[in-house]
Order: structure tokens, then sequence, then C-alpha cells
């Protein structure tokens, strides 16, 4: 091979190689500055305009009846038998317990055995008034006076002992009413919500919702009108007044919905907060009750938990795209909206508005993206031409902590201007520069104590 030949082939073989590596730069610099750009996150408007918070605070609640009622258990008796279970469904009469009338039956044996000796002791005062009277009769007018004595204090004995039979009668009678009716009903139709076998049954709080202080034995619920009880934290009760409209949500399909109104809030009985995050941290918010009113019941049950929320007007039904107007960036080219495009990039789309909703903060879109369209929050970094993401933890990832302007960035705590730079703390003008302390003009300058001739630079 000629030596014009070997260098052809050396300078193509240059020029391939410088073609590669230009290939290459192009593109890892391209991915570099896409990184460096990061990813925009992207939500459906169809999603953003159905049903979701609006930025209003959900609660929690459940379905409960009106009134609910306790049945007390008598404290000097034993339960044998409860005949009912928590969630069961009784109606009026139906038995709910038994007492042990064992204990019972021995109490009124002795009851009567008491009662038998109160009588065979009147029987025996009486006999010994009787012969007093009889031996009275029969001596001197003299000694009279001291027999009538005796057979007062008896007489008195006799009406005290006839007392303590007619208490003792009504003890017996009060027993054996307690046998006969050793089996307690139910005073009405509902469900039993709760069986208090603890022996204290004392709680703190309203556990009807009326003050009471007293847990009975076993609680019913009424199956007549529900109402919602809504659980508040200390840090939201207040957002809450009596005659507030609110909106109640299934927690399983959110289109079934309810509506009511806020009757009471019970700030003065704090429920038990087992919120178990809170807890492990030691500062578990109190919860308040907070009763609501429903206008109508219809496809609830008893013990359902759903959502409740202020009503805004939210669920209004309005024809047509309507879009909360934080997302529409106004400027002096229009309307637009940061889109995502067919190549998965982000765009500015111009787009029409019609009406504007004030109290909902919602303009119509007339034209310029769909329900199938994806939009952005319109962030100050997003710039078009940035790689769009359904996934909001690729945001984050992207985002969070190592970025250059996060946390370990050139102007941040060890940059210029902060703390160990020239104008801080150390700095000339700052604590030994010339003009504090140690300089020409302080402290023994000419017009300080009151002398004229202090060398300076003294100190």
């Amino acid at each position: 091979m000629s030596k014009k030949k070997k260098i052809v082939i050396t300078i193509i073989a240059i020029l391939v190689i410088a073609f590669i590596a230009v290939a290459v730069w192009y593109f890892v610099d391209k991915k570099k500055k896409e990184d460096e750009k990061g990813v925009v996150y992207v939500e459906s408007v169809e999603n953003i305009t159905g049903f979701g918070f609006y930025g209003e605070n959900r609660y929690m609640g459940v379905v409960e009846t009106q009134d609910s009622k306790g049945v007390e258990k008598a404290s000097d008796k034993t339960v044998k038998e409860v005949f009912v279970s928590e969630g069961d469904v009784v109606k009026e009469g139906d038995k709910l317990f038994e007492y042990d009338t064992e204990e019972m039956t021995l109490k009124l044996k002795q009851l009567e055995l008491e009662l038998s000796s109160i009588n065979t002791n009147i029987s025996t005062l009486n006999s010994q008034i009787s012969a007093l009277k009889t031996e009275r009769d029969q001596v001197e007018e003299a000694y009279k006076i001291e027999y009538t004595s005796q057979i007062q204090s008896l007489q008195a004995q006799v009406n005290q002992e006839n007392y303590n039979a007619s208490a003792k009668q009504i003890e017996i009678d009060r027993q054996k009413s307690a046998i006969e009716n050793a089996i307690v009903y139910s005073p009405m139709d509902g469900i039993i919500k709760e069986i208090n076998n603890d022996t204290d049954n004392t709680v703190s709080g309203d556990y009807y919702g009326d003050g009471g202080e007293s847990k009975p034995f076993i609680s019913i619920m009424d199956m007549g009108e529900y109402r919602i009880k809504a659980s508040v934290s200390e840090l939201n009760i207040y957002n809450f007044m009596e005659g507030d409209r609110v909106i109640i949500r299934s927690r399983i399909d959110e289109t079934m919905i309810w509506y009511g109104e806020v009757t009471k809030i019970d700030t003065e009985h704090p429920e038990e907060n087992n919120d178990y995050y809170y807890m492990d941290m030691g500062t578990a918010p109190t919860k308040y009750p907070v009763y609501i009113a429903l206008d109508e019941t219809e496809g609830l049950m008893l013990g359902q938990h759903v959502y409740i929320e202020h009503d805004f007007g939210q669920t209004s039904a309005k024809e047509g795209l309507w879009l909360d107007d934080f997302y529409i960036v106004q400027d002096m080219s229009g309307s637009h909206v940061w889109a995502e495009n067919s190549d998965g990039e982000i765009e500015k789309r111009k787009v029409e508005l019609g009406e504007y909703d004030e109290e909902m903060w919602r303009y119509e879109i007339l034209s310029g993206i769909t329900e199938e369209d994806y939009i952005a929050f319109p962030e100050p970094r997003i710039e078009e031409g940035m790689k769009t993401t359904h996934n909001y933890e690729d945001v984050m990832e992207d985002d969070m902590y190592m970025e250059d302007d996060m946390y370990m960035e050139d102007d941040m705590y060890m940059e210029d201007g902060m703390y160990m730079e020239d104008d801080m703390y150390m700095e000339d003008d700052m604590y030994m520069e010339d003009d504090m302390y140690m300089e020409d003009d302080m402290y023994i300058e000419d017009d300080m104590s009151g002398e004229e001739s202090v060398t300076e630079g003294a100190y």
C-alpha cells in the first residue's frame, strides 16, 4: 500500500472517531441538560376537575342514631347470663341478661328468718304485757303504778319490733320481686351498641351527649333517625360553627353524598385519641365530637364510616369544563396553561376562558384543553420542552435534597457572604477593625474623659 493511501485511510479513521466523539458528546450533553432541567409532574384534567378535596379539610365521621338508652345493672347483684352481643338487633321486651338468683334466694331465706324472729319476740312481749296486766289487777293500788310502768316499757318494745317487722317485710317483698324479675328485658327497639363488663361503670366524658357521666351495663342505639358524629382535632375544631352546612361522602364511593348541618360542637367532653402516630411522639392532639343533623338518610347504614367536609357548593353540577384558577397563567399574551404535548414534553398552551365562578375560584374553559389532557401546576421553574411524568415520585426524587440550589450548593452556609466570609465576624470592619475598640477615636479620643493629651493608640 502506498504511503499516500495510508495517509488517506488514517485521515478517514480520525474523522470517523471524531464524528463518534461529537455524537456521544451531543447526546450526553443533551441528556445532561434534560436532567438539569428536571421533570414536570402532570395530572389529568379529568382528575383535577372531578371529585376532590378542593383545598378543604376532610374529617372522619360515623353514622349513629339520635337516641341511645342505657340499661343499668344493680351493683349488689351478680349477672348470671347475658343473652345478647354487641351489634345484635333487639325488640322491646327481648331478654338482655339474667341475674344470679341463688344468692338472692339465700338472702330471702335469711330475711324470712329474721322476720320470724321479730314476730316471735313480739309474741313474747305481748304475753309478758298480758301477764303484767293480770297481776296489776290483783295488787293494791299503791303497787299498780310500778306495773303500769313495766307494761308501757314492754309496749314500746312491741311498737319498735312491729316497725322492724314492717321494714323486714318490705325487704322480703323486694327480694321476692327481684327473684321474680331476675331477667332484664330491652326497653326499646334498637341495636346493642356496647356491653360494659368492667366492674367500674364510670367514664370520663359525655356518654350520651347530654353531660352524663355514668356508663351503663348495656347501651342500646335507637333505630330511628340517624345523625353523624365527627371527630375533629383541637387544631381544626374552631373551623366549625353551629349551623355550618356540610357534605357527607361515602368512603367507598365518593359519588354517594348526603348533606347536613352542624348542630352541636362538644368541646367540654374530649374523646380518647388512639392515633398511634402521635402517641409514639407523645403529643397526640385532643379530639372533640361534632354532631351533624342530616337532611335525608336514605342509603346510610348505622355504624357506617364517612368523610365530612364543609359545603362550599363544590358538588353543584355545572355544564362544561371548569378549572381552578391557580392552574391558569394570565399575562400580556393572554391566558394559558402548562400542558403535556404528544412528545411527552411540557408546552405553554393557550386557553379561551369563559365565565368565572367567584365562590369556587374556577374558570370555564371554552377551548384549548379537554378532560383527556394532562396539565401541570404553573411552577416558576417550568420551561417549555421539559419532560413530563405522571408519577409524582419522579418529581420528588428529582427535586429533593441534592439539587444544585439546595443545601450543599455554592451559595448556602459556606458560600461567600456567610459566617466565615470576609465581611462576617472576622472581617475588617467588625470587632477588630480600625474603627472599633483599637481605633484612634474610640474611648481614648480627645473628647472623652475630659483629657486632650492622651497618646494615640492607648489600650
